[in-house]
């Protein structure tokens, strides 16, 4: 696909999405602006669950917009985190549903048997981050499961309601964004 526009290091990825947006989408670029712009949540983890939903979203060119222009440019703990947090999520958000769809009490009792050690250390970022991380993969994803184990620890980690609300909000304009821009 040709970018809309040159790509570049180091400069405002929201503005440069926001151009790209057409006019008969002008509600997903306001939506874009506040959700990013008016977050209740730190500006790199707003960054991140933005990043980590365009990766789980596989929009590739909006993943790299927004981790070469903007705070996570110098934050590589952070992106890897998202990074680790998309692919896992990749992952489970395949299986789990599967093992549901079957109906098979057996499978159900069996262990995944998949392995998933970056659990233990959160990636290298704190247990929180990395929870609401993998829920925004997980809203892309759409996981039932997933996203209500990841809701229910972040709530258990002091997450607000509108703060959960705003991680869903954002990873469901980043989705929207990949079909119409970048």
């Amino acid at each position: 696909m040709n970018q809309p526009y040159p790509v570049t290091v180091g400069g405002n990825w929201l503005e440069q999405v926001k151009e790209s947006i057409p006019d008969h989408s002008k509600d997903i670029k306001l939506n874009l602006d506040s959700a990013i712009n008016r977050s209740p949540l730190s500006e790199v983890d707003t960054h991140a669950v933005a990043y980590v939903s365009a990766l789980a979203a596989g929009n590739g060119g909006l993943a790299f917009e927004i981790e070469h222009n903007g705070p996570l440019f110098a934050d590589e703990k952070v992106r890897e985190a998202a990074k680790t947090a998309a692919s896992l999520m990749g992952m489970n958000n395949m299986w789990y549903p599967f093992v549901e769809m079957t109906q098979d009490p057996e499978l159900k009792k069996l262990p995944a048997g998949l392995r998933m050690n970056a659990y233990a250390t959160h990636a290298g970022v704190t247990k929180k981050q990395f929870e609401m991380y993998a829920m925004a993969a997980s809203i892309i994803g759409k996981c039932h499961f997933c996203v209500k184990n990841h809701y229910d620890v972040l709530k258990k980690e002091g997450m607000t309601i509108q703060e959960l609300q705003h991680v869903g909000k954002i990873a469901s304009i980043i989705n929207a964004v990949g079909k119409i821009a970048v």
